[in-house]
């Protein structure tokens, strides 16, 4: 804690902008010190020691557009930071030094991580941190103190240019809610409920203690597309409104984004915002009927939210006889319910919506509905719903094995249906390479390729998988063979380990560029084994011109 008091007594000594100046004890990086090992956010957060400075401007000092550091730092192999390099928050921002960054960069050689490891060895590492730049209220402005019953606190969270949940809950000290759901969420219009007296009561100690009634009205950053947030405090006759339009690089505290979080804690907004069964058994407690068209839409918009994830809560739609069929879509609308259930592995839906029919048509299995939906099965990467699927007829009709891809130019030519597996981002619990074994048994070919050259290698590149490009290299699939834009496996990875993995195998060749042009985007993901192997196997020209004097 030594260095955080050391730090903020810095900051509130001094302000203004000053010229650049390097920091004592620690250096700004190299090109070439910023090639190690780049551990994800997760491992850097369990690895460091200390907690993250706050930077706090007076009011009004503003310290350039943007509010907020990135700063990229080496660390050794005992944990401490040898060289720095700084940035915005957004884009290209190139932030002006001041004296309170300047107090930040003179700490780092006081900050401590956890020994990185790879392969049971201690490693250099380049980490990331999001430093916060705050600034202070002009005054202290005393929270009023009303009775209870007489605060109303509300949040409305807008639109975006993209799939921004737009809702609004107001929460009134009686324990009264009222929440009104208008687009990019599960349950929309407005419904009534309540909560407990203390849950408000805690909304308002964190409202005094987090000062936000000393705050600006205003906080917005000159960007566009974004959702704003508008938080309205009543206090009896007194009322405070705070705007909220990508706050935090505007200089608004952190303290209000987690004040906004307990709102939505306190109100259940997730219960509507993702279909949960607490929403489900309020819907029905208010006559809600589920056997109707809105309850069709209700279940084809919590089905297809890929951040919804109480089955529970869909299935009990499914069992009350919620229609299968949505508006919007018309006659295809089962198939889009069973294949967005597919696709988002919402694997306790799928057998209740065989159960209920969604493979049918008049009453007896479709096979055109059957092999629809074990493409999507394929694509969802779950092995469990691929062998369902294939199994959904009996033994006396199987889903096809191949699929007539619109975009091959022979249409008398069919693609394998491994080809359509996607790793999806942040799925951990992908198993493309179990599926793509199972369906190699039952006689698929795993050496297909796409319109565009596309290989199965090439999707398992492309999903970081090592496991299962070792397993495609096994099975003899070609690193070097050209996909889309005539590169080869090699050019889709972001893991080091398959990247290691192609190289040995002769993946360089197909690349543009070959050794210059991959070593950089080695160079960019920090990948140190591969620039040590690309430097290795270079080309005496290439040595030469790009490694002999760097």
């Amino acid at each position: 804690m030594k260095y955080l008091l050391i730090l903020i007594a810095i900051l509130w000594a001094s302000e203004g902008i000053a010229a650049p100046q390097q920091a004592v004890g620690v250096a700004a990086c190299s090109t070439r010190q910023l090639k190690a090992y780049a551990p994800p956010k997760k491992e850097v957060a369990e690895h460091r020691q200390f907690n993250l400075p706050v930077i706090i401007y007076p009011f009004d000092a503003k310290p350039g557009m943007f509010w907020g550091l990135v700063l990229t730092a080496r660390v050794d192999e005992q944990g401490r930071v040898v060289c720095y390099k700084l940035e915005g928050p957004l884009w290209d921002d190139k932030p002006e030094m001041n004296t309170r960054r300047r107090a930040l960069v003179e700490q780092l050689d006081t900050w401590r991580y956890t020994p990185f490891a790879r392969g049971g060895h201690p490693t250099a590492a380049i980490v990331v941190e999001h430093v916060d730049e705050t600034e202070a209220p002009e005054k202290h402005v005393p929270l009023p103190t009303v009775p209870v019953g007489k605060v109303h606190i509300a949040l409305q969270r807008s639109e975006c240019f993209g799939p921004c949940p737009a809702y609004k809950v107001d929460i009134y000290g009686d324990g009264r809610v009222v929440y009104e759901g208008k687009s990019d969420v599960d349950v929309r219009g407005t419904h009534r409920y309540r909560v407990t007296r203390e849950g408000v009561l805690r909304l308002i100690t964190s409202l005094r203690s987090k000062d936000i009634w000393s705050l600006r009205s205003v906080y917005r950053t000159p960007v566009t597309d974004n959702p704003t947030y508008s938080l309205t405090i009543g206090l009896g006759r007194e009322k405070h409104v705070l705007t909220d339009y990508v706050g935090q690089i505007a200089g608004m505290p952190s303290a209000v984004t987690a004040f906004e979080d307990e709102i939505d804690k306190v109100a259940q907004s997730d219960s509507w915002i993702h279909l949960s069964r607490r929403a489900v058994q309020q819907l029905k407690s208010e006559g809600f009927k589920f056997d109707s068209q809105a309850g069709a839409d209700l279940l084809a918009r919590a089905v297809a939210n890929e951040d919804s994830h109480d089955d529970e809560a869909t299935r009990l739609l499914v069992e009350w006889g919620t229609p299968l069929q949505s508006a919007k879509d018309g006659a295809e609308a089962q198939e889009s319910l069973i294949e967005n259930a597919l696709r988002l592995h919402r694997t306790a839906l799928i057998a209740p919506l065989i159960a209920h029919g969604a493979l049918k048509t008049d009453g007896k299995d479709d096979q055109r509905k059957i092999n629809a939906a074990f493409r999507f099965a394929i694509a969802g990467g779950r092995l469990a719903s691929v062998q369902m699927l294939w199994n959904v007829a009996g033994d006396t009709s199987h889903p096809a094995l191949s699929f007539d891809d619109p975009s091959l130019r022979d249409k008398s030519r069919k693609s394998p249906v491994t080809l359509l597996l996607s790793r999806s981002r942040g799925d951990d619990q992908w198993e493309g390479r179990e599926v793509a074994e199972w369906l190699a048994a039952q006689g698929c070919d795993l050496k297909g390729a796409a319109e565009n050259g596309n290989t199965l290698l090439h999707i398992a590149a492309e999903a970081d998988d090592a496991a299962f490009v070792r397993y495609l290299l096994d099975q003899g699939l070609p690193a070097s063979a050209p996909g889309r834009l005539q590169l080869p496996a090699l050019g889709s990875t972001h893991n080091e380990d398959v990247a290691m993995m192609l190289l040995q195998a002769g993946g360089l060749a197909g690349m543009d560029g070959a050794e210059r042009g991959f070593r950089l985007i080695a160079e960019e993901n920090h990948w140190d084994r591969v620039i040590t192997w690309l430097k290795s196997h270079a080309s005496a020209q290439t040595r030469a011109a790009d490694y002999g004097t760097k």
